[in-house]
Protein backbone atom coordinates (compact mmCIF):
# COMPACT_ATOMS: atom_id res chain seq x y z
CA UNK A 1 0.00 0.00 0.00
CA UNK A 2 1.05 3.16 -1.01
CA UNK A 3 1.77 6.34 1.32
CA UNK A 4 -1.27 7.71 -0.54
CA UNK A 5 -3.85 5.12 -0.47
CA UNK A 6 -2.57 4.79 3.35
CA UNK A 7 -3.54 8.52 4.01
CA UNK A 8 -6.62 8.17 1.69
CA UNK A 9 -8.34 5.46 4.19
CA UNK A 10 -7.02 6.87 7.07
CA UNK A 11 -8.80 10.10 6.51
CA UNK A 12 -12.08 7.52 5.48
CA UNK A 13 -11.66 6.09 9.00
CA UNK A 14 -11.18 9.15 10.72
CA UNK A 15 -14.79 10.63 8.60
CA UNK A 16 -16.39 7.90 9.26
CA UNK A 17 -15.73 7.78 13.23
CA UNK A 18 -15.81 11.28 13.78
CA UNK A 19 -19.53 11.20 11.67
CA UNK A 20 -20.53 8.26 14.25
CA UNK A 21 -19.76 10.84 17.15
CA UNK A 22 -16.42 8.57 18.33
CA UNK A 23 -13.31 9.81 20.09
CA UNK A 24 -10.22 8.57 19.05
CA UNK A 25 -10.10 7.34 22.73
CA UNK A 26 -13.75 5.63 22.56
CA UNK A 27 -13.18 4.00 19.14
CA UNK A 28 -10.17 2.31 20.33
CA UNK A 29 -11.51 0.89 23.11
CA UNK A 30 -14.58 -0.13 21.11
CA UNK A 31 -11.99 -2.17 18.55
CA UNK A 32 -9.43 -3.40 21.00
CA UNK A 33 -6.42 -1.47 20.19
CA UNK A 34 -4.70 0.71 22.39
CA UNK A 35 -5.30 4.63 21.59
CA UNK A 36 -1.45 4.39 20.62
CA UNK A 37 -1.56 1.73 17.74
CA UNK A 38 -4.76 3.35 16.73
CA UNK A 39 -4.03 6.73 16.37
CA UNK A 40 -1.07 5.71 14.17
CA UNK A 41 -3.33 3.73 12.07
CA UNK A 42 -5.72 7.18 11.44
CA UNK A 43 -3.07 9.35 11.42
CA UNK A 44 -1.45 7.22 8.54
CA UNK A 45 1.55 6.14 10.44
CA UNK A 46 0.79 2.52 10.36
CA UNK A 47 -0.85 0.05 8.20
CA UNK A 48 -3.35 -1.70 10.23
CA UNK A 49 -3.95 -5.21 10.19
CA UNK A 50 -6.48 -7.34 8.36
CA UNK A 51 -8.18 -8.19 11.53
CA UNK A 52 -8.27 -4.45 12.56
CA UNK A 53 -9.30 -3.83 9.20
CA UNK A 54 -12.02 -5.63 9.44
CA UNK A 55 -12.64 -4.75 13.25
CA UNK A 56 -13.08 -0.89 12.30
CA UNK A 57 -15.33 -1.43 8.94
CA UNK A 58 -17.85 -3.44 11.36
CA UNK A 59 -17.85 -0.95 14.04
CA UNK A 60 -17.73 2.01 11.64
CA UNK A 61 -20.93 -0.04 10.06
CA UNK A 62 -19.55 0.09 6.99
CA UNK A 63 -17.92 -2.26 4.49
CA UNK A 64 -14.00 -3.28 4.24
CA UNK A 65 -14.01 -1.92 0.44
CA UNK A 66 -14.60 1.30 1.65
CA UNK A 67 -12.58 1.42 4.00
CA UNK A 68 -9.47 0.16 1.93
CA UNK A 69 -10.30 1.36 -1.25
CA UNK A 70 -12.82 4.18 -0.98
CA UNK A 71 -15.40 1.91 -3.37
CA UNK A 72 -18.14 4.80 -4.69
CA UNK A 73 -20.17 1.52 -5.34
CA UNK A 74 -20.38 0.74 -1.50
CA UNK A 75 -20.66 3.94 0.61
CA UNK A 76 -21.30 3.45 4.48
CA UNK A 77 -25.08 2.35 5.23
CA UNK A 78 -26.81 5.33 6.91
CA UNK A 79 -26.20 5.22 10.89
CA UNK A 80 -28.97 3.48 12.43
CA UNK A 81 -29.76 0.80 9.94
CA UNK A 82 -27.92 -1.83 11.48
CA UNK A 83 -29.77 -1.06 14.59
CA UNK A 84 -33.01 -1.14 12.87
CA UNK A 85 -32.21 -4.58 11.42
CA UNK A 86 -30.72 -5.83 14.55
CA UNK A 87 -34.52 -5.34 16.26
CA UNK A 88 -36.27 -7.01 13.33
CA UNK A 89 -34.04 -9.93 13.32
CA UNK A 90 -34.24 -10.19 17.02
CA UNK A 91 -37.42 -11.74 16.95
CA UNK A 92 -37.28 -14.24 14.49
CA UNK A 93 -36.61 -17.78 14.84
CA UNK A 94 -32.97 -19.62 14.37
CA UNK A 95 -34.86 -21.36 10.90
CA UNK A 96 -35.92 -18.00 9.72
CA UNK A 97 -32.76 -16.44 10.32
CA UNK A 98 -30.90 -19.21 8.48
CA UNK A 99 -33.38 -18.79 5.72
CA UNK A 100 -32.29 -14.75 5.35
CA UNK A 101 -28.56 -15.99 5.89
CA UNK A 102 -28.53 -18.03 2.68
CA UNK A 103 -30.59 -15.72 1.01
CA UNK A 104 -28.20 -12.59 1.41
CA UNK A 105 -25.31 -14.69 0.26
CA UNK A 106 -26.97 -15.73 -2.86
CA UNK A 107 -28.08 -12.35 -3.09
CA UNK A 108 -24.14 -10.62 -2.54
CA UNK A 109 -23.18 -12.58 -5.35
CA UNK A 110 -25.46 -11.18 -8.06
CA UNK A 111 -24.01 -8.39 -9.72
CA UNK A 112 -25.66 -5.16 -10.82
Amino acid sequence: MENKQLKEMANRIKKRRSALGYTQEKFSEIIGLSMSSYSKIENAFQKPSLDTVIKIADKLDTSIDFIVLGSEDRKPREVGDTEKLASILEFLDNDKLQYISELAGRLSKIKV
